[in-house]
């Protein structure tokens, strides 16, 4: 991709319903791969995965709809969800028989950052999957911060981390196991 040409931004609105979650989530990693944004399958498979975990949030925490803006920087992929709900989005630390509230743990987990800021008479919440290069380097990573801190305008930057960093403790093997799952 030329990164001097910059794609447009795709946004479209989500309306609940059945399978209101994975159009959304197809239509988002359709997108990228139609942008050629230099994502690996697995970046893209957790762009999918965040995507629809920060939609289903949106539709069920929030109300019935919610707005999708998916955006490349040249450097990284920003989905960007937007719902009417003032009420901020919560990592809960449920134990392991919880049959819910892990999606912003997976968000957190699988992307490079999340955060959300207020808009008007709700909130947008959003997270970033980077391009391998823009996280080559302390260089890099300064410059991925800023370039989302601006881009927010004036909101606090995510906090763009390397595959694999992870906050919580590390049980034995597979992508999961950043959530303590073995």
């Amino acid at each position: 991709m030329n990164h001097q040409q910059l794609p447009a931004p795709d946004e479209f609105h989500v309306q609940a319903g059945t399978e209101a979650v994975s159009r959304a989530r197809r239509r988002i990693s359709g997108t990228a791969r139609h942008w050629n944004v230099p994502l690996s399958d697995s970046a893209l498979a957790d762009v999918e995965l965040c995507a629809s975990e920060i939609i289903a949030n949106a539709l069920t925490h929030a109300g019935s709809e919610c707005w999708v803006r998916t955006h490349w920087t040249g450097q990284f992929l920003q989905v960007e969800v937007t719902d009417r709900s003032l009420r901020p989005p919560v990592v809960r630390s449920d134990t392991s028989e919880a049959t819910s509230g892990r999606g912003l743990a997976l968000v957190e987990c699988f992307s490079h950052g999340w955060g959300w800021v207020p808009r008007g008479l709700g909130k947008t919440v959003f997270f970033i999957v980077a391009d391998q290069a823009a996280l080559a380097g302390a260089q890099g990573m300064g410059a991925l911060a800023l370039t989302a801190r601006a881009h927010l305008q004036g909101a606090p930057a995510p906090s763009p981390r390397q595959r694999g960093e992870r906050r919580w403790p590390v049980a034995v093997g597979g992508r999961l196991s950043c959530l303590g799952w073995s």
